[in-house]
């Protein structure tokens, strides 16, 4: 338990919130030696001078070479202690024994990484609430040890069950150096810790979850930064498990503005449900614009074709929408209201129509993400689809 432990925090501008997890590092009750190693992005706001203030080591780097997976390596080959820790900026341990548990947990289990559970910010909203709570609920309240035991037997899981396998985060992780040094992050631009799981489950290493170890984490986004962060986490996530949940490569870019279309008008079907549930009619000031926003990041000819075209033909809709596809998008919608009623009774009207928007921009980002991945599996995307959807896979 003495050995010592490094503590790797990427910054940028970490503010508050920021300084609170320092001082939530500083209390904590471990006996060991302790380093704590800050790799800044070029912060103005005083995020340096906390941290050195706090005895961290700090090492500037040009916020345009940050990289998810690269810069996490470099600060692994600055670490001394033969565990280390990844956290991010805005992840605050909620115990003083926080510490201790995940150095007892990466030592006492056969495993060369631990993760904790996510608990919302005092400050969160009602759907960063439900999403960091629902997900919680989904990894489930018991420690949990993952591993591939065959790689036949993992091709052969579906999309769910093999994501399920796999599933790790570093907002807050502890890692034995010696193997992450062994087998670094790997070269991705987004989704690193997951990608280093699997590599380090295939070769017939085992990782753990352990929820007793907690940190509260959460962020409040607008929909335009959910649609946007839905697609890269789709793409993402086919790309390392090689696998799509439904293969979408029969829908084209005019599909995908049909679906557009239909998420508003399920949108707006929504937001008078809601008001008529709450017997109240007063307009509610939440951004209801979002969902054709994408539109405006394409080439004006091609927006003025599709608008023409939606209205001088008849949709015969023979896609996926054909098959049940808006139905799906309204019972998810539903169910998670339906959710958030009964888990936050709290909620109110505005708080329930941010709450639609947010789900609605994940959704069709979701969606987009998976077309996209569904093309890019099979070969090129094509190009429709590419100008599409590229303008958001950048600033997340």
């Amino acid at each position: 338990m003495d050995e010592g432990v490094s503590i790797i925090i990427p910054t940028w501008k970490g503010g508050d919130i920021f300084k609170k997890n320092l001082k939530a590092l500083s209390n904590q009750k471990y006996n060991g030696d302790k380093q704590i190693i800050i790799i800044d992005s070029g912060s103005t706001d005083g995020t340096c001078e906390a941290a050195i203030e706090a005895g961290a080591e700090l090492k500037k780097i040009n916020q345009k070479i940050f990289h998810h997976s690269r810069t996490r390596n470099e600060a692994v080959s600055l670490t001394r202690y033969p565990y280390v820790i990844l956290l991010v900026q805005d992840a605050i341990p909620i115990s003083v024994e926080w510490l201790n548990n995940l150095v007892r947990a990466i030592t006492y289990y056969d495993v060369v990484g631990v993760y904790g559970q996510q608990v919302p910010h005092i400050d969160a909203d009602l759907y960063a609430k439900f999403e960091v709570d629902y997900h919680s609920e989904y990894l489930g309240r018991e420690p949990t040890i993952q591993v591939i035991d065959s790689l036949d037997e993992f091709n052969r899981l579906s999309y769910d069950e093999a994501l399920r396998r796999v599933r790790f985060d570093n907002v807050c992780a502890i890692y034995k150096r010696d193997h992450l040094v062994r087998t670094p992050f790997p070269n991705v631009p987004f989704g690193e810790d997951m990608a280093w799981a699997i590599e380090a489950l295939k070769q017939g290493y085992k990782v753990m979850y352990q929820p007793n170890i907690k940190v509260h984490h959460s962020h409040n986004r607008s929909p335009e930064y959910r649609f946007s962060r839905a697609i890269i986490d789709t793409i993402v996530c086919s790309e390392l498990l090689g696998k799509v949940r439904n293969d979408l490569s029969h829908l084209n870019a005019e599909d995908l503005y049909i679906v557009s279309s239909q998420i508003k008008n399920l949108v707006d079907k929504t937001y008078l449900d809601i008001h008529q549930q709450y017997r109240r009619r007063k307009k509610i000031s939440v951004s209801r614009e979002y969902h054709h926003k994408f539109l405006s990041r394409m080439p004006l000819v091609k927006r003025i074709f599709w608008a023409l075209h939606g209205m001088f033909r008849k949709i015969d809709f023979r896609t996926a929408l054909d098959f049940g596809m808006k139905q799906s998008f309204e019972n998810h919608l539903r169910y998670i209201i339906e959710i958030i009623l009964t888990k936050y009774p709290e909620a109110d009207v505005e708080g329930l129509c941010s709450v639609i928007d947010q789900v609605a921009s994940s959704m069709q980002g979701g969606l987009f993400g998976e077309v996209y991945a569904s093309y890019k599996l099979k070969g090129p995307v094509p190009y429709e689809i590419q100008e599409l959807i590229s303008p958001h896979l950048r600033g997340v």
